[in-house]
């Protein structure tokens, strides 16, 4: 089935729908990553955006849930250039088609990701809209102009505190802003303990704990 991005500029990209045939409004940004989808997916700081994948194959290694970095897919859609038809690694747990579909993600493949990418860059980040039918261009242009992202800390941040690596000398406080689980595990192998607070957690209770550090994760942006 036909598929089309349409940027707020009035530009349009036609590709093949692929993953959950759902239309989706979000803010199209652009990873260079030639390895990695799977963290790039699931990575809470792409809340809300729909993301360009500039290597030209994607899904040759499946999905991996070991190697994703949270408990869902925060981005809003994937444009890439070829999807995978086979996925070939010894660790695969499932196609990237089956894991968007089950995430009820979107995907446009076939996309011409070369000129789509060059467009974000000189012309800046834009939004955009994944759709089957641009026959009312009209409409489509309105909803994207109204689009924005909001309540993405909120929304993103766990909602409780969680402790790791318990009872080991040194302790360090992570504010969880979209923190990927890869942050807690590259503090881990380093021996300390790790604390993730919630992102409104007030700084009293942080400090009362007396950590030995303070570290604020990265997240999403804001509209």
């Amino acid at each position: 089935m036909k598929g089309y991005l349409v940027l707020e500029n009035g530009d349009i990209f036609e590709g093949e729908r692929f993953g959950a045939n759902v239309d989706t409004t979000c803010e199209v940004v652009f990873n260079t990553g030639m390895a990695g989808y799977i963290e790039t997916f699931t990575d809470p700081s792409y809340y809300g955006q729909g993301i360009v994948m500039t290597y030209p194959l994607i899904g040759n290694y499946g999905i991996i849930h070991e190697d994703e970095e949270s408990t869902r897919v925060w981005a809003k859609a994937i444009f890439i250039h070829e999807l995978a038809e086979n996925e070939s690694n010894f660790r695969t747990d499932e196609s990237l088609e089956s894991f968007l579909k089950s995430n009820k993600i979107p995907g446009l493949k076939n996309v011409n990701t070369r000129k789509l990418t060059r467009t974000l860059r000189d012309k800046g980040t834009m939004k955009g809209k994944l759709v089957s039918d641009i026959s009312n261009m009209s409409e489509i242009l309105k909803e994207i102009k109204e689009y924005k992202i909001e309540n993405a800390v909120e929304t993103v941040s766990r909602k409780q505190q969680a402790n790791y690596g318990l009872g080991r000398q040194k302790q360090i406080a992570l504010i969880d802003y979209g923190a990927k689980d890869n942050i807690v595990n590259s503090l881990l192998r380093r021996g300390v303990s790790v604390a993730v607070y919630p992102a409104k957690t007030d700084a009293s209770v942080i400090l009362a704990t007396r950590p030995d550090g303070i570290l604020l994760s990265n997240g999403p942006r804001r509209s």
